[in-house]
């Protein structure tokens, strides 16, 4: 699961949380209802210096407590997602924990699960600890992927358009008249209007277009889809015959197409596009779009969180 690579580093380096003070330990922090103690706050200290490649004992008093602070606050930030992703009843069966627990012994240690926890525990980890991370990684996900990832809209335009621009082909044929416009008062004029009457659309192109064929209302001649430029074979995606696109741009300049014939007509991309393909491209285009959102989301929780450093 690739969508939280780009998050936080949350539960990478951190142990699982402390729901209970030890009495030999005080209590560096409350969440809510949850506590964060020193033996946590060291412990978790310990796993971070070990997997930056810190050694501790060439770390300065004034160093440490930047490590510790730092520490905390992505331990408090991380209770605080746990938290919410508790609250919204979300679960993560033990199918799917381990499926990506052994996701990570076949990459990193070549299915060698001795090998795979050996290594781990170099850096503080035993195989329970690992597991418990894990699980928080995948809690943290599924909770960005529903409140966040999920209201990005990404359109089937948008998806097309990005298959044709790295190389994807649209199999199939089709004949399309091209209004190329000559400024954007003629746009704003003809556009709407194209688009309610489809019959005046060579009509227009004749008497004001500037693209190619103009004299013969746009008309292109029957050609493989693949062939038309890719903003025009994205304009006419889902488009039947007689009918006019919304308005694209093409070479700098504001065009429309209208369809009057083609052999491909289905208004669904999943359908002209492998499905799967279809879905890494939308997800994909869905991450470029997350930008700051993430971020935005989980300081909204911090902000209903109740949270008391000591």
């Amino acid at each position: 699961m690739k969508i939280l690579t780009l998050l936080i580093s949350l539960s990478i380096f951190f142990a699982p949380q402390i729901s209970y003070a030890s009495p030999r330990a005080s209590v560096v922090a409350t969440i809510n209802s949850e506590m964060i103690t020193s033996l946590q706050l060291d412990k978790n200290v310990r796993l971070y210096m070990a997997n930056k490649g810190i050694n501790p004992s060439k770390v300065s008093p004034s160093e440490r407590r930047e490590i510790e602070q730092s520490v905390l606050s992505d331990l408090v930030k991380e209770s605080i997602i746990i938290q919410e992703a508790e609250k919204q009843n979300i679960k993560i069966n033990d199918q799917i924990l381990n499926e990506e627990i052994q996701n990570s012994i076949d990459r990193d240690a070549g299915g060698s699960k001795e090998a795979f926890y050996a290594k781990l525990a170099k850096e503080g980890y035993d195989e329970k600890l690992y597991k418990e991370k894990v699980r928080n990684t995948l809690l943290t996900q599924a909770l960005i992927s529903r409140n966040v990832l999920r209201k990005i809209i990404v359109t089937d335009e948008e998806v097309l358009d990005f298959y044709l621009k790295n190389g994807g082909k649209i199999i199939g044929k089709a004949n399309v008249a091209l209004m190329v416009y000559a400024s954007g008062d003629d746009m704003d004029n003809y556009a709407e209007k194209l688009i309610k009457n489809p019959k005046s659309f060579e009509k227009t192109v004749k008497e004001i277009s500037v693209g190619p064929s103009a004299e013969e209302g746009g008309v292109l001649g029957e050609m493989s889809i693949s062939d038309l430029a890719s903003p025009v074979q994205t304009a006419i995606q889902g488009l039947e015959e007689g009918e006019v696109s919304k308005v694209f741009s093409i070479n700098g300049a504001y065009a429309q197409a209208k369809v009057l014939s083609k052999t491909t007509s289905s208004k669904n991309v999943a359908e002209i596009i492998d499905p799967n393909l279809v879905t890494k491209i939308r997800d994909g285009l869905r991450m470029q779009k997350v930008g700051n959102k993430i971020e935005e989301y989980i300081t909204g929780l911090e902000k209903k969180a109740i949270v008391t450093i000591k």
